[in-house]
């Protein structure tokens, strides 16, 4: 317990470290709390902290969606740190991103479980023992029968109201809400374990083939954001 407590003041203490010291770009806010009642904390870096101004674009990394998928946790921190420590340094690149872009870093989705994390099983859920990952609603199936349908939109569709008879965990929840909050126009999501960068859909057109080709009408901008950052990573690159 002594331990948990000590992780968990760490990381506050960072996250309030950051606010102070670039108390001119970031804030510290929280979208909500999870089962057991942590705080969901995010992180934000803009010229204007707290408001979203027309046309500058609002982008969001989320990590710690699984709690035993540490590594995202912390690599998100640290981005945290990197972007106040080059800012206040006068790295030209860092201020132009922070100057013309509104960041929002949640390093963790599920601190609950993070707490407990003790193997590869224990830990990947929520407190509830729902997969976060797989309880957001599945509106691409939706959107394939849309598409098999003339004249009918396939953004902007509203949750169907059968989601909402089943379990629904309250940091799903909270992220959901933040979505509907801001008009973010690029999210990733980091994970631990595989070394792949992955983009929607996430579901095949034919459930029973999941090799079949299914992209979005953004599939040339997901495909030049994933080869951009599998390119840059030592590992990846090709």
């Amino acid at each position: 317990l002594w331990l948990q407590m000590i992780i968990l003041w760490l990381v506050l203490r960072v996250q309030i470290s950051i606010e102070a010291r670039c108390f001119a770009v970031a804030r510290t806010y929280s979208i909500g709390r999870s089962m057991e009642g942590r705080e969901l904390l995010v992180v934000e870096f803009s010229d204007n902290p707290g408001k979203h101004d027309l046309l500058e674009p609002e982008t969001k990394f989320v990590g710690n969606v699984h709690g035993n998928e540490v590594l995202s946790r912390q690599l998100l921190i640290h981005l945290a740190q990197f972007l106040c420590t080059e800012y206040l340094r006068g790295n030209q690149r860092i201020q132009t991103l922070i100057n013309t872009t509104r960041i929002h870093i949640l390093p963790s989705v599920n601190p609950d479980r993070y707490e407990v994390i003790g193997s590869f099983n224990l830990g990947t859920n929520n407190a509830q023992n729902i997969d976060l990952n797989r309880n957001f609603p599945d509106l691409t199936s939706i959107v394939y029968r849309r598409h098999r349908q003339k004249g009918h939109r396939t953004d902007h569709i509203p949750i169907p109201d059968s989601y909402w008879f089943g379990k629904v965990a309250p940091e799903t929840y909270a992220v959901m809400e933040w979505i509907r909050s801001v008009p973010f126009v690029l999210s990733a999501s980091f994970c631990s374990g595989d070394l792949l960068v992955s983009y929607p859909y996430d579901l095949s057109k034919h459930p029973q083939g999941n090799d079949t080709f299914s992209p979005t009408p953004d599939q040339k901008v997901f495909k030049f954001l994933a080869g951009t950052y599998a390119n840059a990573h030592q590992k990846y690159k090709l």
